[in-house]
């Protein structure tokens, strides 16, 4: 059989033509089949095949995010993510799985401030997903040696019957004020941590007795370890604070430049109208120890009674470090105050009102 010329052209041709690309819709419908028939690398490689067309597609982005993230490739899933949350920046599961992904990688700055944003809008997550964001969210804080703000967060799990033996080592870990993650822990580590945290969800949930039944145990066990008086000390500080006092010194006596004992310690003082001894105390603790809110609030709030214009820095800085203090918000309100600045302390009294009704956000756990 011959061929024409014709022929042999139209056959070279259609030989040499380049095969027809794919198209958005071809590419979105065969990465949703690969990723429904669970073969998650062909998955992740069409949606991004289609994202390259489609740069603007939300509903990809999401799904090449969570085949990353469930594969624990957390760099490319962060930048997935990112593109999704541009796009849709009203979704709070998007700002969860960045911040997820960001804590994977140790971006805990960039972390906090997603998760935050994932439980700010009356969340929209689903219950297990909300309890996987906020023990990393507290986990997150207590890395950044946030400890006060982690341990409201942590109020959430007893507050809402949750109890695993991890999040009871993160919670350890804030109470002893010790910026680690569970994860870090040396096997010599994880029992005052487990310890301590079983005191302090004891004492969160009302128990306490035996939260006081615990302390007693840990003490004996542990004399000298970090913050281990200091955590007992803040637990009598109200009901017993001459037993307070003595838990305070013994961790000073441990550590002397324990400025989260030095801050209650001067405290207990001011309280009991000693300030002109606490505050050295307070002093040294607050400049030495930016980060101790106690002891920025205690140095602020006698500097205010002394009429000393600087205690606004100081009780600023309580706030920050500590937002749903109230004691802390009141004093700050009252140096405004007495300072002229009318203005912010109304701002100020506000903020106390709505944190005391449970309005503020902040106040939500």
């Amino acid at each position: 059989m011959k061929f024409s010329a014709a022929s042999a052209f139209l056959i070279a041709a259609l030989c040499i033509a380049p095969l027809r690309a794919d198209s958005f819709d071809d590419l979105a419908a065969k990465a949703a089949a690969a990723r429904d028939a669970d073969q998650i690398p062909q998955a992740v490689d069409l949606y991004r095949q289609a994202l390259q067309l489609k740069p603007a597609w939300a509903e990809g982005w999401w799904f090449l995010g969570t085949l990353l993230y469930d594969s624990d490739q957390y760099a490319p899933g962060r930048d997935a993510f990112a593109s999704f949350v541009k796009l849709q920046d009203n979704a709070p599961p998007g700002f969860a799985l960045l911040g997820l992904c960001e804590f994977q990688l140790a971006a805990y700055p960039d972390a906090l401030s997603h998760l935050q944003k994932a439980l700010s809008s009356g969340s929209g997550l689903e219950p297990q997903v909300e309890q996987v964001v906020r023990f990393h969210q507290a986990m997150t804080l207590t890395k950044l040696g946030l400890f006060d703000q982690a341990i409201h967060e942590y109020l959430w799990f007893p507050a809402h019957g949750v109890k695993e033996q991890t999040m009871l080592l993160g919670l350890g870990l804030a109470s002893l004020r010790t910026a680690l993650l569970p994860k870090d822990l040396s096997a010599d580590q994880a029992p005052i941590m487990a310890a301590a945290g079983a005191i302090a969800y004891a004492w969160m949930s009302g128990d306490v007795a035996g939260a006081d039944t615990g302390f007693h145990e840990l003490v004996a066990h542990y004399p000298t370890a970090p913050n281990v008086h200091y955590f007992y000390g803040s637990f009598l500080l109200d009901t017993h604070p001459v037993e307070a006092i003595a838990e305070l010194e013994r961790e000073l006596q441990n550590d002397p430049g324990n400025a989260y004992a030095s801050g209650l310690l001067a405290l207990t003082m001011v309280r009991a109208g000693h300030q002109d001894e606490a505050e050295s105390m307070a002093r040294k603790a607050a400049t030495n120890h930016p980060e101790a809110s106690v002891a920025q609030y205690v140095y602020g709030l006698i500097l205010s009674r002394s009429g000393d214009k600087s205690a606004i820095e100081y009780l600023e800085k309580a706030t920050q470090l500590d937002p749903v203090n109230i004691d802390y918000h009141v004093a700050l309100a009252g140096a405004y105050s007495k300072f002229g600045r009318n203005d912010d302390a109304y701002r100020e009294r506000v903020a106390t009102i709505a944190l005391a009704r449970g309005t503020d956000p902040r106040a939500h756990h």
